[in-house]
C-alpha cells in the first residue's frame, strides 16, 4: 500500500488501470455528492436526491476492488483497515480534486464510499452561510461547535471558518481531522494539519499534544468521547479558540449530547465550563434548491450570550429553543426562520418545512 495522499496520473498508472480515475472525473463533472464502489455491483454515484449507474456492464470484482484499497489506503492506515475492517482516508488527484475516502466491509464484500471535495476552500459567502457564521472567525477564545447530521456540510462550514482566520490573522491553528479533507495553505496563518492514524493515534492524543503546541486556534475534526470533549472545553476555558463538530439535529440537542456523555456527578460540573467557554452553536441542514442542481444550507444559530449561558449553567436547557427563536436582535435565529427565510426567497419549497424532523437526528 502507499503511504502518499497525492496522486498524479503518470505517477500513478493503477489510477487510470483501475478504473478509479475515469469515475472520479465523471463525479466531479455530474457534480455528484458521493461515489461507491462495491463488490458485486457496477460503480454508482450519488447526484442530489437519486443514483446513478455509470456502467451497468461494469461489475466489479472483489479482486479489483482490493486493489483498489491496496492503491488509496496508506501504510500507517492499513494496519487499522484489517483491524476494524473500515478506514477513513483522504485523497488528492492532481488537477482534479481532492476527495474523501470510507473504506469498509459489507455483505457482498469491500466497499468504497467517495466524496469530492474542491480543492480550494469555499468561502462564508460561497456556502450561504449567515453573516454571523463570519463573526466567528474574529474570535479569540472560547468554544464554537458546528452540529448537524452526516452529510450536512459540517467539514465546508468549518474550513470556510478557519480559511477566513487564515486570511485575517496571524494565528497558529492546529487541525486534528480524520481525514484531512481541506488542505488549507499558510496565508496570514500557520496551519499545521493532522490526520488521526498517520499524524496521531486519536483525537483525544492530538487534542492532548495540541495544547503543548502553543497553538491560537484549535480545530478538532469531531468531539466524541468523554477525554476529547472535556480537553476541547478545557482548551477553550484557558485561553484557546477552539472548534469543532458533533452529529446532533439541534443547538439544543448538542449541548444535550456533550452532557450525556459525563456521568451524572460530572455533569453540573461540565454544565459550568460549558456556561463559561461556549461562544456559538451553529446546526445546519442541507436541502435541494428549487430549480437548482445544488444544495442549500438551512441553519439553527445559538450564542453563548449571558442569558443563555444561566440556562445551560442552571440545567434549564428546555428553554433555549425559544431564546433561539426571540434572540434575532443577538444574531440568533432557528431552522424554521432559515427555512422561511429561503421560501421567502424561492428558494427551497415550502413543504420542506412540514417535512422535516429536525430532531431525529442520531448519534454516530
Amino acid at each position: 500500500m502507499a503511504d502518499y495522499a497525492f496522486f498524479k496520473e503518470e505517477m500513478v498508472p493503477g489510477l487510470t488501470k483501475t478504473g478509479l480515475l475515469s469515475w472520479l472525473k465523471e463525479a466531479v463533472r455530474l457534480k455528484a455528492s458521493d461515489l461507491f464502489l462495491t463488490s458485486g455491483e457496477a460503480p454508482t454515484l450519488k447526484i442530489l436526491d437519486y443514483f446513478k449507474v455509470l456502467d451497468e456492464n461494469d461489475i466489479l470484482s472483489r479482486k479489483r476492488i482490493r486493489e483498489l484499497i491496496d492503491m488509496v489506503v496508506p501504510e500507517a492506515k492499513a494496519g487499522h483497515f484489517y483491524k476494524h475492517g473500515e478506514v477513513d482516508v483522504g485523497m488528492t488527484v492532481s488537477g482534479l480534486g481532492r476527495f474523501r475516502i470510507n473504506v469498509f466491509r459489507e455483505r457482498k464484500g469491500h466497499a468504497l464510499a467517495i466524496r469530492p471535495l474542491p480543492l480550494e476552500v469555499p468561502t462564508i459567502r460561497q456556502l450561504r452561510l449567515p453573516p454571523i457564521i463570519d463573526e466567528l472567525a474574529s474570535l479569540s477564545r472560547g468554544l464554537v461547535i458546528i452540529t448537524g447530521p452526516a452529510g450536512s456540510g459540517k467539514s465546508s462550514t468549518l474550513a470556510s471558518i478557519v480559511n477566513t482566520i487564515n486570511n485575517r490573522y496571524a494565528r497558529h491553528i492546529i487541525t486534528i481531522e480524520d481525514p484531512i479533507e481541506y488542505v488549507i495553505p499558510n496565508k496570514r496563518s500557520l496551519i499545521h494539519q493532522r490526520e488521526v492514524g498517520l499524524h496521531t493515534a486519536s483525537f483525544t492524543e492530538g487534542l492532548h499534544n495540541a495544547l503543548r503546541e502553543s497553538p491560537d486556534v484549535i480545530v478538532v475534526g469531531e468531539l466524541r468521547g468523554i477525554e476529547s470533549i472535556a480537553l476541547a472545553i478545557r482548551a477553550a476555558e484557558t485561553g484557546h479558540l477552539v472548534f469543532g463538530t458533533l452529529h446532533s439535529g439541534t443547538a439544543t440537542q448538542a449541548i444535550t449530547r456533550i452532557l450525556d456523555v459525563f456521568d451524572s456527578e460530572r455533569q453540573a460540573q461540565i454544565r459550568v465550563q460549558l456556561s463559561q467557554s461556549l461562544q456559538a452553536i451553529c446546526a445546519q441542514h442541507l436541502f435541494k434548491q428549487k430549480g437548482a442542481d445544488r444544495m442549500i444550507v438551512a441553519t439553527e444559530i445559538l450564542l453563548g450570550i449571558i442569558a443563555v449561558r444561566n440556562l445551560i449553567r442552571n440545567n434549564r436547557l428546555r428553554q433555549l429553543p425559544n431564546y433561539i427563536e426571540t434572540g434575532k436582535n443577538n444574531g440568533m435565529h432557528s431552522f424554521g426562520q432559515s427555512i422561511d427565510r429561503f421560501i421567502r426567497k424561492d428558494l427551497i419549497d415550502e413543504t420542506v418545512l412540514r417535512e422535516v424532523d429536525f430532531s431525529s437526528v442520531s448519534p454516530v
